[in-house]
C-alpha cells in the first residue's frame, strides 16, 4: 500500500504522458542525461510508431552531467549511438552540446528554434523524475506548454513513479529534485503561474 504521501510526490513530479496517447510531433526536445541507452530507444519507439519521422525536428542537448564526468557529451554519445545501434543518420539530429542543466537545455535548444509557431505538438523528453522540473522550466522560457508533451527515461536506479520509494538511493535522488525545484524557483528559472 502506497502513503498518500507517496502518492502526492509521484503525482507532482511524475508528469509523463501515457505514449499511446502521444500525438504526432513535429519538434523533439532532448534533455540528455547519463541514461543514454534509454534515450536512444524511447527515440527508436518514437520513429517506429511513427510519432517521429525524418521531417521531425529533433534536438539532442547536453554536455556532461556529475554521473558521466570525463566522457564525451552526452548530446554526441546519443547521437552516435542512433547512428551506430539504430542506424538512424545524424543529419536527423541537432546538437546542441552545452548544456549542464535543464534550465540551459531548453534555453539553449531555444537557439535551433526560429519560432514555435511552425510546430503543432513538441515532445519534450527528460528523466522521468525530472519532468515537472522540465515542464516549469519550459514554461519560464516562453515554450508553449499548451502544445508540449512529455515523456520519461527511467536508468538503472528505477527512479519512476511505480518504485522510487522502494530503495534509499532513488528515494534520496526524488528528494533532491524536490529541493531543486525550490532552488529553480528562488533563482527565478521557473515559471508556476
Amino acid at each position: 500500500m502506497v502513503s498518500e504521501n507517496i502518492k502526492a510526490i509521484s503525482d507532482f513530479l511524475f508528469i509523463e504522458n501515457d505514449f499511446d496517447e502521444i500525438k504526432k510531433a513535429n519538434l523533439v526536445v532532448v534533455l540528455c542525461n547519463n541514461n543514454i541507452s534509454g534515450l536512444a530507444e524511447l527515440i527508436d519507439k518514437l520513429f517506429k510508431s511513427q510519432k517521429i519521422d525524418n521531417s521531425t525536428k529533433i534536438i539532442l542537448s547536453g554536455a556532461s552531467g556529475k554521473l558521466d564526468e570525463g566522457l564525451e557529451k552526452e548530446a554526441i554519445r546519443l547521437s552516435d549511438m542512433l547512428d551506430f545501434e539504430y542506424g538512424y543518420n545524424k543529419n536527423l539530429f541537432t546538437l546542441e552540446c552545452e548544456a549542464k542543466n535543464i534550465y540551459e537545455n531548453l534555453l539553449f535548444s531555444k537557439d535551433f528554434i526560429s519560432s514555435f509557431d511552425q510546430f503543432e505538438n513538441i515532445i519534450l523528453i527528460g528523466a522521468a523524475f525530472a519532468l515537472r522540473r522540465i515542464k516549469l522550466c519550459a514554461s519560464r522560457l516562453d515554450y508553449p506548454v499548451d502544445r508540449l508533451q512529455f515523456l520519461g527515461t527511467v536508468d538503472d536506479r528505477r527512479i519512476s513513479k511505480d518504485e522510487w520509494w522502494e530503495t534509499t538511493e532513488s528515494k534520496t535522488r526524488v528528494y533532491e529534485e524536490l529541493e531543486r525545484i525550490g532552488k529553480y524557483l528562488v533563482k527565478g528559472d521557473l515559471d508556476i503561474r
